[in-house]
């Protein structure tokens, strides 16, 4: 969590340094997404979203390959 607020810290330092060189000014969610970073570090550390999210998909499979029938 540190090295997020870290980079977080240096984006808005980048952000103002853009602004006093009258350079056109990002959208600061596309220079940091600090939810984005926060749901990477969780994902990493949870390994039970990697087994829901396959899941999810061999369910989804099976249900597409009973709808329109298993093609070879």
């Amino acid at each position: 969590m540190a090295l997020i607020d870290e980079r977080e810290r240096l984006a808005v330092l980048a952000n103002s340094i853009a602004y006093f060189s009258n350079a056109k000014k990002p959208k600061f969610k596309k220079v940091f997404d600090r939810a984005k970073e926060e749901r990477a570090l969780n994902d990493a550390y949870n390994n039970n979203t990697n087994k829901n999210t396959n899941a999810k998909r061999l369910e989804l499979h099976k249900q597409l390959a009973d709808a329109f029938g298993e093609r070879s």
